[in-house]
């Protein structure tokens, strides 16, 4: 079993080689645009306590929030270059770097964790907040669909595939 653990020098070599590759082409806005349309009706659909009687409803919003976090990281896995539409993939960008594909990974998990961990606190916060004022109480799953759907599922979508 392999254990994550940070090398900071080696995720700074990648923040820094991110920032100078990060050009923009069309089909890099309408992604994100695509991306956060996608996360936008997600956070809607989920943080609705009232739905709690429509589960399918639910797991479809976080189908939508794995596909739009699914998209916005697909900016840290490839490249755009040139005016050709070449894709190249982030790994084999990096392969000349002094970085291995596991810090390249959590480099990954770092970027889609954070805005997943903003937005599941808001939609539980905004849940709960819904469901003690309606009905004066919540369940368990008022918590737990949102994390497991929310953050859980777009971690292990950027886990390694080898």
């Amino acid at each position: 079993m392999k254990v994550f653990k940070e090398d900071p020098k080696q995720q700074e070599k990648l923040e820094e080689f991110y920032k100078n590759e990060n050009i923009f082409f069309p089909d890099t806005v309408v992604l994100n645009f695509v991306a956060k349309l996608m996360i936008t009706l997600a956070v809607l659909v989920n943080a609705g306590p009232w739905l709690a009687s429509d589960r399918y409803l639910e797991l479809t919003g976080c189908m939508f929030f794995g596909v739009g976090m699914s998209i916005y990281s697909s900016k840290y896995a490839a490249f755009t270059e040139g005016h050709d539409k070449k894709k190249t993939n982030f790994a084999d960008l990096t392969r000349y770097l002094p970085v291995n594909r596991m810090q390249l990974t959590i480099f990954r998990i770092k970027k889609v964790l954070k805005p997943c961990l903003i937005l599941t606190a808001l939609v539980v916060t905004i849940r709960l907040m819904i469901s003690f004022g309606i009905w004066g109480s919540a369940t368990i799953w008022d918590v737990l669909i949102p994390i497991g759907g929310m953050i859980v599922l777009p971690v292990l979508c950027e886990l390694p595939r080898y």
